[in-house]
């Protein structure tokens, strides 16, 4: 049998069956006894009211306390001023607000100035005296059918006073509002009553309590304190024998509401009938989860085999594998399994083979197990057998690092831990043979789902004989007697070292080819000697300038080179301009005056191509500078 049938009978058995089983039970005894259960409802749902019914009163007291305070509006109700700055305010208020049906401010002889119906009468406008402020009414004071369906609240002001009328009809009311908290039997209602004992009928309002409810209710409303519900109330309603609740919300002037349900008494939940829906819940709660362990115990048996087999792979077993498939899902997932894993295998020891090949060290921390491998080829220039492959026992840890670089290698590989890659990744390291020699490591992190660093794979390139040529060429170093920097022999091998560096770290470099614009002006005008002084300036500046980042020697004559490491963060053109703007703010020579420097500079970068010679470097520099020599002087361009 397919697993996917399986499962779906599996899910129909033990889910759906039993559902419907206690459904129809449950809904059976339900039927013989819903007292208990409808009188708490009612309770609970006439609490929830109160708080609704709080909630729209402190909105309507806000909405009147707002246009109250608006510009215009305030100023009218002071001083009886022009009323056109409160009717703008008024009618973007109503805007904003899709509850409101209208507002009106009303002048001392009832005429409407602001808001709705400009210019014509409030409609029984003296019948509103009696009715407080900041009170919440249904509208009875107008026999009209607007008033017939609204709610109003009145603010009085000093030589006005302003009218919001509410919506009855449609989703978006104030009733709407009252009850939107509130769910109950289909046949329920929620009748609002408010001070005058004018109550809610759909979308309209009708004032006499009596004709619909009887004295138990109507007696009980002077009483009521907020937000505490009456006991269940049974009355004789339009629908058969009602229950309701009677609950306040708002103070002395609040409303009150009526939340009531015709009751059918034919049956009532019985307390004995607790007793058998528990035993039977639990026999079925029983019986379903047997049933799936066993269920489940036969799906999984498969995938417990896939477990078993990644586990003796993970362990050195390269040859395990799935064997008796079943010709399921299972059979297909199990053969596409091991083919992965054939792949795999494979696409290691290819990688194991070019590792092995390489000079170059290939190393994995895994963050999960904390376990550090190393390629094959760790052997031909570290002596370091670790006991385990725990990160602590690990050549990482224990490799002897040269007391000068230790501290940074420490922190570096701090860092490493926690996602980051190397970054001052030079360093020397004690060899088989007991020699500290020059290493480059460079790292990547491997991340899961989440960006959670997962394993770091890392490595390490013996950089010795470049680094140590470096050294030698620095040390013997031929200088330009003039102006101390390197001279045209040094600066060509200390470029042609850094190429090979350049290449090991991934890293650009560029060449700087410098030359004083007119620089016969200053020995023909002047001298000689400050043809000199002009150039140990430049040769000052252009060596303060690349200082820590590279290096700096006289080409010949009035020409100079600089060379840039790392030119994909320390900008070559950055540094040209700066080699510009020092030496245009001149020098004070000996001559007494202060003499600025005018120099072309080309530039030529290397960002890949490692194969490229000295000489080709320099020339394309040279072109570079020549291309500005055309265009004006005193700049740089990139070749």
């Amino acid at each position: 049998m397919k697993v996917k049938t399986m499962i779906m009978i599996a899910a129909i058995c033990f889910a759906i069956i039993p559902m419907i089983a206690y459904t129809a039970i449950t809904n059976i005894n339900v039927r013989q006894d819903g007292t208990t259960m409808f009188e708490s409802e009612l309770k609970n749902l006439a609490l929830s009211q109160a708080n609704s019914i709080q909630a729209v009163l402190n909105n309507v007291q806000s909405d009147a306390d707002t246009l109250a305070r608006m510009p215009g509006v305030r100023e009218y109700g002071e001083s009886g001023s022009s009323a056109d700055l409160a009717n703008q305010n008024i009618n973007r208020f109503m805007g904003d607000n899709p509850l409101i049906n209208s507002v009106s401010l009303v002048d001392e002889s009832g005429k409407i100035v602001a808001g709705s119906n400009i210019g014509s009468s409030y409609f029984n406008f003296d019948a509103y005296g009696e009715y407080k402020d900041d009170v919440l009414y249904f509208n009875d004071a107008a026999n009209t059918s607007d008033a017939s369906t609204t709610m109003f609240i009145k603010k009085t002001l000093d030589k006005g006073t302003l009218f919001i009328n509410y919506n009855l009809g449609g989703d978006n009311s104030i009733l709407a509002r009252f009850t939107s908290a509130s769910t109950f039997y289909s046949q329920g209602s929620i009748y609002i009553i408010d001070t005058n004992n004018n109550w809610s009928l759909g979308t309209t309002i009708n004032s006499n309590l009596e004709t619909q409810f009887t004295s138990d209710i109507t007696s009980k409303i002077p009483d009521l304190e907020d937000n505490t519900a009456t006991d269940i109330i049974n009355y004789d309603g339009t629908n058969g024998k009602s229950a309701g609740v009677l609950i306040k919300a708002g103070g002395e002037d609040g409303l009150v509401a009526l939340v009531a349900c015709p009751v059918n008494r034919t049956g009532y939940y019985s307390s004995k009938s607790l007793s058998p829906i528990t035993l039977v819940t639990v026999l079925i709660s029983v019986a379903g989860i047997v049933a799936a362990i066993m269920v489940s115990k036969v799906a999984t048996r498969p995938l417990n085999k896939i477990e078993e087999t990644l586990v003796k792979i993970r362990r050195g077993d390269h040859e395990a594998r799935i064997r008796n498939m079943a010709n399921n899902e299972y059979g297909q997932m199990s053969r596409a399994f091991n083919n992965v894993v054939d792949e795999i295998v494979v696409s290691e020891d290819r990688y194991k083979v070019i590792s092995d090949m390489s000079d170059n060290i290939i190393f994995e921390w895994n963050f999960k197990t904390n376990d550090v491998t190393f390629s094959n080829n760790f052997n031909k220039k570290f002596s370091y057998r670790p006991p385990s492959d725990h990160f602590g026992d690990s050549f990482l840890m224990k490799a002897k690092i040269h007391p000068d670089d230790a501290n940074r290698y420490r922190s570096d590989l701090d860092q490493l831990e926690k996602g980051k890659s190397f970054e001052n990744n030079e360093y020397r390291i004690k060899n088989i043979y007991g020699d500290f020699i020059w290493i480059l490591m460079r790292t990547a992190t491997l991340t899961d789902a989440d960006g959670k660093p997962l394993k770091a794979v890392g490595v390490m390139v013996d950089i010795d004989r470049a680094k140590k040529s470096e050294a030698k060429l620095t040390e013997q170093a031929s200088y330009d007697a003039l102006t101390e920097l390197y001279n045209r022999e040094t600066i060509e091998s200390q470029i042609d070292n850094e190429i090979t560096l350049a290449e090991a770290r991934k890293s650009e470099m560029a060449v700087l080819f410098i030359d004083v614009d007119d620089f016969k002006h200053y020995n023909d005008n002047y001298s000689h000697a400050t043809g000199d002084q002009v150039l140990k300036f430049l040769a000052k500046t252009i060596k303060e300038t690349v200082d820590g980042i590279g290096f700096a020697g006289r080409y010949g004559g009035d020409e100079f080179v600089a060379m840039i490491r790392n030119a994909e963060t320390n900008s070559p053109a950055d540094i040209a301009q700066k080699i510009i703007d020092k030496l245009a703010a001149g020098f004070d020579a000996d001559i007494g005056e202060r003499l600025s420097v005018s120099v072309s500079i080309g530039i030529a970068v290397i960002k890949d191509n490692y194969n490229t010679r000295v000489e080709y470097l320099i020339g394309k520099a040279d072109d570079a500078m020549y291309s500005v020599k055309k265009s004006g002087k005193s700049n740089f361009a990139f070749i």
